[in-house]
């Protein structure tokens, strides 16, 4: 019984990778046009490293990733709850 546990256990542990999802909805004014992608990770097992190479492989080819929000409060899946959401901004443009 015991194998089971920890195979379910370390099975579960490799679904604690942060990984792309839809962002949430732009607000109204200059940016909603901005390309935008959501992370989806679990703050307690994810460096804010790992989820920013999550954004920069997804704004790839279109820009720089920069954070635009943070949600704390399950915008994904239950065992990664905190979803950040970036825009992808063009290299030229200023941060904003």
């Amino acid at each position: 019984m015991r194998p089971i546990l920890l195979a379910i256990l370390l099975t579960g542990c490799s679904q604690l990778a942060p990984y792309e999802w839809v962002p949430r909805e732009a607000r109204k004014g200059p940016d909603e046009a901005l390309p935008r992608i959501g992370v989806c990770y679990n703050a307690m097992f994810t460096t804010p490293d790992e989820v920013r190479a999550v954004a920069e492989e997804a704004c790839a080819g279109i820009g720089v990733p920069q954070l635009v929000e943070q949600d704390m409060r399950l915008a994904c899946p239950l065992f990664t709850p905190v979803r950040a959401t970036f825009a992808c901004l063009s290299p030229t443009s200023e941060p904003r």
